[in-house]
């Protein structure tokens, strides 16, 4: 009883496996570049970054243009495109891989969240220190510039949170 299909081959299964279970891939030293090929386009930014921590092995000419794509996704095409044509610029004496990009952009990213957050605070804090001594909670949001600071808090709040989801910087290996 022939069906007509070829049975997968075992490494495609092991392949498949592999992928099934990323979440638990750490190092891929000894793994052939042409099964690491199939297998980490499918990793996550976080699985990435554990993975290239953990392998001794240069992976950079696999998970460039992965990184490329994560870079994409987190800061757009338009600076995406930018960082290409000053590469290009460059005349090839500037060269980075875009790992290295990707972790510079964020950590210059969270740089520049980390001051607004600090303005923030201390319009917060002059706005308080103004209002005299009266609470927080009796002013019911009365003042313009308290209200702005406290929805610029919550959305800087939540952008941070999404950001410790997704961001490079905070992965541990």
């Amino acid at each position: 009883m022939e069906s007509g299909r070829k049975p997968r081959s075992l490494v495609d299964m092991c392949v498949q496996k592999l992928i099934d279970n990323l979440r638990d891939l750490g190092s891929v030293d000894g793994v052939e570049m042409e099964l690491l090929k199939r297998i980490l386009p499918h990793c996550t930014l976080a699985q990435l970054t554990r993975v290239e921590n953990r392998t001794k092995m240069d992976l950079s000419p696999i998970t460039n243009s992965l990184w490329k794509r994560f870079y994409q996704r987190e800061f757009g095409e338009e600076h995406t495109n930018m960082v290409i044509k000053r590469m290009k610029a460059s005349g090839g004496r500037v060269c980075y891989t875009w790992r290295e990009l990707f972790k510079a952009k964020t950590e210059k990213q969270k740089e520049v969240e980390d001051k607004m957050l600090e303005k923030i605070a201390k319009k917060f804090q002059a706005e308080k220190a103004g209002s005299g001594p009266s609470s927080l909670s009796n002013s019911n949001y009365k003042s313009p510039i308290l209200k702005k600071a406290r929805i610029e808090v919550n959305s800087h709040a939540r952008l941070q949170s999404a950001m410790q989801k997704n961001t490079f910087g905070r992965f541990v290996p």
